[in-house]
């Protein structure tokens, strides 16, 4: 599958509104994929009559979904301009991977204790996904994710993998940011994921918390969209 095409099937993944999903639903996953793709870069304003017409839906369940989206940072209500993408500065977004650093990190260690060959070999997949998704950044986010939560799921702490998972997906524009303009982040990335699989593998908790945390502070975001 092509980079475009992967791009056109993210975008029609919002389901019908005869489907199982309530419209404030339906609402909800379109803005937030259009957030977490890019597509709606931060700044942006959005207006919940122009989402309803392209949804096919009554401006009502856009409002729900932007308050939703509001309440867990990805949008910002103002009263004069409506709706915005809650833009990040460098620091504010080096503060989330700060974050996300040291709980996934606290995350690995449980994942230490309780994952088993079945959870080995399955990491082992997606890690062999992630490299062959080298030259395709749609391709390679979403087998990004998928290494992480294949991981994840053998973190029996659901607060602490919530959280992770809500910074994964506000940072998820940066890090294709990152992608893209950094010749040498995808390659890192493949590597990382490599010691992070050899860390767990090792069954040593501390050694797979710092390799981990170490992958995620080792972003050069910050430095490619310039300070505040």
């Amino acid at each position: 599958m092509t980079s475009a095409t992967r791009a056109n099937a993210a975008e029609s993944t919002v389901p019908e509104a005869g489907h199982d999903l309530s419209a404030r639903a339906i609402a909800y996953r379109h803005l937030l994929s259009q957030i977490r793709s890019g597509h709606l870069a931060g700044g942006t304003h959005i207006a919940a009559e122009t989402v309803a017409q392209a949804l096919g839906l009554s401006r009502m369940p856009v409002r729900e979904a932007l308050r939703q989206l509001a309440s867990e940072g990805f949008v910002t209500l103002r009263s004069n301009r409506g709706a915005v993408v809650t833009p990040l500065g460098a620091a504010e977004i080096s503060e989330l991977y700060e974050m996300r650093a040291v709980l996934e990190g606290l995350a690995m260690r449980s994942v230490v204790e309780r994952i088993d060959a079945h959870g080995m070999d399955e990491s082992e997949i997606a890690l062999k996904r992630l490299t062959r998704a080298r030259h395709d950044t749609d391709w390679f986010v979403e087998a990004h994710d998928q290494f992480h939560d294949a991981l994840l799921r053998y973190c029996h702490r659901p607060r602490l993998v919530s959280e992770i998972k809500r910074i994964r997906s506000t940072t998820e524009p940066y890090l294709r940011i990152t992608l893209r303009m950094s010749p040498t982040a995808i390659s890192n990335t493949v590597r990382e994921h490599t010691d992070v699989l050899d860390s767990v593998r090792s069954g040593d908790a501390d050694r797979a918390e710092c390799t981990m945390r170490q992958h995620i502070l080792d972003s050069d975001i910050a430095e490619l969209i310039g300070g505040d």
